[in-house]
């Protein structure tokens, strides 16, 4: 997935990390307040639904930036760490784990939206300031893995991908006219 956004070398950014450094720390720090932010304002199926509009976000702008082809391997880290979390539980237990159910919008899903939309952009801007795309592939890994410990196991494939690959939703222009940048 390396050189999915990232095209600039990053030379003439300011506060680059050092040689060896990461911005894993970053992402991990922007997706843990997330997480607590949206907790506060709705219940554990509201939180599921933000990380998924979060990872939605991530891969719109994927597909937006780098294609089809690169979206698609976004799509399979997900479902591979879907399978890895599966195959984990049957090594534990020794039965065949039983797909999680997507939990329906809760009142509280909106804000719980809003949050992981802007904790996915704000890693999106970590990723611009990177080397290489390693903030944008913690990203998604970590929103994946946030998702798999809020449904408590792994949802179906199917029902995840479609959530995924859902337009965004644009708000309506609220005086009903096209507005051209020029």
């Amino acid at each position: 997935m390396n050189e999915a956004l990232n095209t600039d070398s990053g030379a003439d950014a300011p506060n680059m990390p050092g040689e060896g450094e990461s911005l894993s720390p970053v992402v991990a720090a922007i997706l843990g307040t997330a997480v607590a932010a949206a907790a506060k304002r709705g219940g554990n199926g509201d939180v599921v639904r933000g990380l998924i509009a979060g990872l939605r976000i991530l891969r719109a702008t994927v597909e937006e930036e780098a294609g089809y082809t690169m979206a698609a391997a976004v799509d399979n880290a997900i479902r591979t760490r879907l399978l890895a979390d599966n195959l984990s539980r049957l090594r534990v237990s020794g039965e065949k784990p039983q797909a999680i159910p997507l939990p329906a919008p809760g009142p509280g899903a909106s804000a719980a939206a809003a949050i992981f939309e802007s904790a996915a952009e704000s890693c999106l801007t970590v990723n611009a300031h990177a080397e290489d795309n390693g903030p944008l592939e913690t990203a998604v890994f970590a929103f994946t893995a946030q998702l798999l410990q809020q449904l408590g196991g792994a949802p179906e494939w199917r029902s995840l991908a479609g959530e995924l690959r859902r337009p965004l939703a644009v708000a309506p222009d609220p005086e009903g006219e096209e507005v051209t940048l020029h």
